[in-house]
This record gives structure tokens, C-alpha cells and sequence, in this order.
């Protein structure tokens, strides 16, 4: 009864949280504040904005030419309300944002825990000047310089392909996405594109091998693993999708480890995002709406947003970690992770593929009561040793040091012995577009190895021997190999 009833109770926690701010800014205002903020007959600026309720601006996808009225020519042309001097050079603003958080926590069986999270980011302002351009006596106030900048990161999966340090691998993604280009401009335009080599290789009208519109699309589809015909096309509807942490500690409460391990837990985790640090207006689209054309160097149509760069983040972190503490005075650890990052520049229409792994190592015997003759004194003539395993003065109360030496302070005469070691390999290729040209340009192989051991002589006195050896031997040219070792002696003495 109880297997079967346990997971149906597995849910502990859940919190979701849904954030909007919204703000408006309206220069020019020429309406006297009155009772509750309203004008003079309580006619400005409306029940609505008092109350924070944000007036509809037509925004730049929907009007191209602003020829419908909107509720800045309402206020400022039909009732008046705003300033119609030349002079008024501040812009009209209204800010966005939205923030999503959510986290379950599942618990289906005892010990063991899943924590699964889900977030979005999310901010947008508009900017426009709203003024009378051509003053000829009559107040004929108009949209000006419209424009749109903001940021989107939301928590994103990519294991539809593999983190993978393997030049082929990384060779057929990056293949993927230069296909998936001609898919993209197929399924956003039509007729053949002005310039014929493209015309061949099968791009349509305007929309070209380094369209922005195409690129985006074709680079989501490829790195994560989607079919390029049915991937959305716009990355601000990208719905944001789960990453998690599991957790499990009950192995030492099992009667084949209940006798041997103090505790024993394993864990995993995944996280990956997508970002967008920035995105603003493209003014030459807004040119090319009011018939200047595509780019006559490119013969692509203008994209609506400028975006610099798309950033999608991913790490296992850790993808195993074990973590043990045995009863006879033993610890050790385990941590693997992998990560990587791909940054695709619409600038410099390249791509840099940061792949990273590394592996930690530690290892610590905590022995108690260790009597070094020569370092405490008790070979000398009358010197009275201590019962074995009986507690020290002064430190009873410090009993409950933790395992290795972590975690609370050492006892008389107790010795500490640690190694860690960590090994990191990380590598950064870029790949530029149309030039079939991978190549290393940054990357890093790290060694590091630490033992050590420490010697509490007395409630005092401690000695602590170290050795610190450190090797980086770099993935490029660009670099020199490293080797740094250091190790001593430490003595500790407290006054107190």
C-alpha cells in the first residue's frame, strides 16, 4: 500500500509566480492635476491612467503608416491635452515587463528529490516622439521616430543534440544549420531571389543566406535537434521549458549500506537558457516600408528588430556527483559536468561553440586520537598519555566535527588527511558562415592536484603540510603551457 500510495502524495512544494510592470511617460501634458489627479471637469487624462490602466500607442507591426487615429491623436489632436511647441523634444515612453518563475518540488519516493523549475524574462519599451513636425499654426501633432529596444532569457532545453567534443559532430551540426537556411527563406517567401547564385542554391525573394528572419529559425532548428519546417519563427514565442535537480540521499539508510556509510547521496541536474541580451528597432525597416526597398547590396528585405546576438546556455551541472562519508572516518567525492554555449552573432554572421567537461575528485580520512611522538611529547620521561579514545578537555563539546575535517573544528591529536583533484577541458571553435572555416580560437586544459594533511598537536597548537600543483596547457597556439607547484608548511597557534 504504501509503494502505491507514496507517489500519489509525491508532490512537497509548488510556487509560481506571474510579475507585470507596465509604465507610460507622456511629455507635454498640459491638463492642471485636480481632485484625484483628474483636470479641470474631470475630463484628462482619464479614469483609466489614473487608475494605471496603460493607454493603447499603435505599435509598429500594426500600422505601418500610422494612418489610423490612436489614443495620442485623440488626447493631443482632437482634445488638446498635449503641448504643441517645437520645443518639446522628449519622447513618449511605455515600458513592459513580465516575469514568469515556477518550481515544483516532487518527492516520490523518501530521500528522494526532484526540483523542477521553469522562468521567463521579458522586456520591451517603446519610444516615439509625438510632435507637431511642421508648426504652421495649426497643432497637428504626429508620430515620429518610432522605435522598439528590450531583452528576452527564458529556460530552454537543447538535448535534442549532443554535448560533444568530437570535430565531426560539431562539423554535421553546423552543417544542419547552413541547410536549414534555404528551408527557412523557402517557408517566408516566394519567387526566386534577385541575386541568381542564391536563385540557384534556393532562396526566395528577400530572403537571403544572411537574412536575419532566416538565420535565427535555421540556428534553433539545427542545435536543437527540431525539423527545420515546422520550427517557429519567431523567438519571442518560444515557450519556456522545464530544467530540474534531482537529489537522492537514502542509499545509507539500506542495511547493506547502513553499516558501512555515514551518508551517501547522489545527484544530477540540468540547466540551459535562451537570451537575447538586446533587440531594437531596425530604422532602415522602417524606411524600406515606406518604399525605399530591400538592401541593394543583399537584395534582402530589412528585418523588423536588430539583434546582435542569440545566446543558448546549457550545463549539466553536476551531470553524476556522489558524495560519501564513511563511519570508520573516510569521505569522498565525485563531480562530473559538461556545459556548453553556443553565441551566433547577426553581426558578424559567425557562430562561437564554447564545449567544456570537467571532472573533480576528493578524497579525506579523518583519524582521531593520532599520537606523533616526536610532534606531541609523549616519549619524554613521565610524559602521561592521554586514554585511548577518551575525550580532551576543553573539546567534548566539539565531538561532532564534521567527516574529512569539514563541516567543525578539530580535536587533540587529531590528524586530517584531504586530496582533491580536478581536471577541465574546455574549447572554443568558431565557425563563419559560407566559408566552411571551424577552427579553435580559445581553449583550456587544467590540472589540478592538492593533497594535504593537518595535525592538531593540542587545543593550540596545529600543523598543516600542503603541496599545490597546478598544469595549463592551452588548446591553441595563441598560448604556452603552464606548470605552477608550491606546497609548505603551515603552523597555527591561537592565543585565545
Amino acid at each position: 500500500e504504501r509503494a502505491l500510495i507514496r507517489p500519489l502524495l509525491m508532490i512537497r512544494k509548488v510556487r509560481f509566480t506571474l510579475s507585470e510592470d507596465f509604465s507610460t511617460s507622456l511629455p507635454g501634458f498640459m491638463q492642471q492635476a485636480g481632485i484625484l489627479g483628474m483636470g479641470n471637469n474631470f475630463d484628462g487624462p482619464g479614469w483609466g491612467f489614473i487608475a494605471g490602466l496603460q493607454p493603447r500607442i499603435r505599435t509598429l507591426q500594426e500600422s505601418e503608416y500610422y494612418t489610423e487615429k490612436d489614443w495620442l491623436h485623440e488626447v493631443g489632436n482632437n482634445r488638446g491635452w498635449l503641448s504643441g511647441s517645437v520645443f518639446q523634444n522628449r519622447e513618449v515612453l511605455q515600458d513592459y515587463t513580465q516575469r514568469i518563475d515556477g518550481r515544483i518540488t516532487l518527492e516520490p519516493y523518501r530521500d528522494f528529490r526532484i526540483d523542477v523549475e521553469i522562468n521567463r524574462a521579458f522586456s520591451e519599451g517603446h519610444a516615439e516622439f509625438f510632435k507637431d513636425t511642421f508648426p504652421d499654426g495649426s497643432l497637428n501633432l504626429v508620430h515620429a521616430v518610432p522605435k522598439k529596444s528590450g531583452s528576452i532569457a527564458v529556460s530552454f532545453l537543447a538535448l535534442g543534440t549532443p554535448m560533444s567534443t568530437d570535430t565531426a559532430v560539431i562539423r554535421r551540426l553546423f552543417r544542419e544549420f547552413d541547410q536549414n537556411r534555404v528551408i527557412i527563406s523557402q517557408r517566408l517567401g516566394q519567387g526566386a531571389h534577385d541575386i541568381d547564385t542564391l536563385a540557384a542554391r534556393g532562396y526566395t525573394k528577400g530572403f537571403g543566406n544572411i537574412q536575419n528572419e532566416v538565420l535565427l529559425p535555421a540556428f534553433l532548428a539545427a542545435y536543437t535537434g527540431k525539423d527545420a519546417n515546422t520550427v517557429g519563427l519567431d523567438v519571442f514565442k518560444t515557450i519556456p521549458l522545464p530544467t530540474w535537480r534531482l537529489s537522492y540521499n537514502g542509499l545509507s539508510k539500506l542495511p547493506f549500506f547502513r553499516d558501512i556509510f555515514q551518508n551517501f547521496s547522489l545527484t544530477h541536474g540540468y540547466k540551459g537558457s535562451l537570451t537575447v541580451n538586446s533587440f531594437d528597432t531596425n530604422p532602415q525597416w522602417l524606411d524600406s516600408r515606406n518604399l525605399s526597398g530591400p538592401d541593394p547590396f543583399s537584395g534582402n528585405f530589412y528585418a523588423r528588430l536588430l539583434i546582435p546576438e542569440v545566446v543558448i546556455q546549457e550545463a549539466f551541472s553536476p551531470l553524476i556527483a556522489i558524495d560519501a562519508a564513511l563511519k570508520n572516518g573516510m569521505s569522498f567525492n565525485i563531480d562530473y559536468k559538461k556545459s556548453r554555449t553556443l553565441a551566433m552573432s547577426f553581426i558578424s554572421y559567425q557562430l562561437a561553440e564554447t564545449q567544456a567537461q570537467e571532472i573533480s575528485l576528493g578524497f579525506g580520512y579523518l583519524l582521531r586520537d593520532v599520537d606523533i611522538a616526536f610532534l606531541t611529547g609523549s616519549n619524554k620521561r613521565g610524559a602521561k598519555k592521554p586514554e585511548q579514545g577518551a575525550p580532551q578537555p576543553q573539546q567534548q563539546q566539539q565531538r561532532q566535527g564534521g567527516i574529512g575535517g569539514r563541516g567543525g573544528q578539530l580535536r587533540s591529536r587529531d590528524l586530517d588527511i584531504n586530496f582533491n583533484m580536478s581536471i577541465r577541458d574546455d574549447v572554443t571553435f568558431n565557425h563563419l558562415l559560407d566559408q566552411g572555416i571551424i577552427e579553435p580560437v580559445r581553449g583550456n586544459y587544467a590540472l589540478n592536484i592538492l593533497p594535504s594533511a593537518e595535525y592538531q598537536i593540542n587545543t593550540r597548537l596545529a600543523l598543516r603540510l600542503f603541496f599545490d600543483y597546478r598544469q595549463n596547457i592551452p588548446r591553441t597556439s595563441a598560448g604556452f603551457p603552464r606548470t605552477d607547484t608550491s606546497g609548505g608548511l603551515v603552523v597555527r597557534f591561537k592565543l585565545q
